[in-house]
């Protein structure tokens, strides 16, 4: 696998899902078996192990019998994160690449879920953040806030919170942005740190061929979380994904309709069985009027 720290994966306001080997010298036995997953009762291999400890204890013996299973796991793990670094690599030139990735200073976007939409425009270099939607009851609300920190102003229809009050909508607005960012660019967050990737195999479905790449956290913030992608061999793009939650939810989603904005290409809808989620009001770009990080009042976007 290849590691790299992945969002933390959170729920919206709905409690729905919105990241050649040789053997070292002087290596123990112990470890040697543990590095290739044969020991602790891990598989057949230990067992087998274990029963010619009970005639031989010879450690050149042992080393003959376990060497080449250990050098064939390792090499059989390169070649996977090679190929999944490859996939990967692909996918994000077809987007638009690392560069334009990194410059892409503002990212501005309506989340369309049902009837929630609320709206982001985001400093991806500072932090900042404006928020625009309506609670449950209706009421509409901005919120002014930095990402980074943590804090921030909310009004709510005009009002500034304070307390508890603004707490809670501070704390909402940092999940529905983890969430939502995530629902809208998660391939290019394969490039976070504390991702891991792995090739888990190729599939065609209706003549299409992709590469089906596992998606995984090593950072402990989503312990049993896993997203498989489907990345079309054709157009480097991913097609769909499948995700399982350790909290038991699953999705599978097809992304559809690819559009460039500014340097970046994104897919604007994610189709279920279900439903379809629209991202509309897209902007990507290098510079956005200071007032939409600064000031409730409505301001016109590019």
């Amino acid at each position: 696998m290849i590691a790299r720290d992945a969002p933390e994966l959170v729920v919206d306001e709905r409690h729905e899902l919105i990241e050649g080997a040789a053997i070292p010298a002087g290596i123990g036995m112990e470890k040697l078996c543990d590095r290739a997953g044969l020991a602790h009762g891990r598989g057949a291999g230990y067992r087998d192990h274990e029963r010619r400890r009970k005639t031989t204890r010879d450690p050149a013996i042992i080393a003959f019998v376990i060497a080449p299973i250990l050098l064939a796991g390792l090499l059989s793990a390169a070649a996977v994160d090679e190929r999944a670094i490859a996939v990967e690599a692909e996918m994000i030139e077809a987007m638009g690449g690392r560069k334009n990735w990194e410059e892409a200073r503002f990212i501005r976007f309506t989340f369309v879920r049902g009837d929630r939409k609320p709206s982001f425009s985001w400093d991806r270099w500072t932090g900042r953040l404006r928020i625009e939607s309506r609670n449950r009851g209706g009421v509409p609300y901005v919120v002014l806030m930095n990402v980074k920190t943590r804090q921030g102003k909310v009004f709510l229809e005009g009002r500034p919170l304070d307390g508890a009050e603004l707490s809670e909508y501070v704390n909402l607005s940092y999940r529905m942005w983890k969430g939502e960012t995530y629902w809208f660019l998660m391939p290019f967050k394969w490039l976070d740190d504390g991702v891991e990737l792995a090739h888990e195999a190729e599939e065609t479905l209706n003549d299409v061929v992709y590469d089906k790449i596992r998606v995984t956290f090593d950072d402990g913030r989503s312990p049993g979380d896993s997203y498989l992608a489907y990345v079309n061999r054709e157009t480097h793009l991913m097609d769909r994904w499948v995700f399982r939650l350790n909290g038991g939810a699953e999705g599978d989603y097809r992304w559809r309709n690819w559009h460039r904005y500014g340097g970046l290409r994104v897919a604007t809808e994610r189709v279920s069985d279900d439903e379809i989620i629209r991202f509309e009001d897209i902007f990507v770009g290098a510079s956005l009027p200071d007032s939409i990080f600064t000031s409730p009042e409505p301001v016109a976007l590019p």
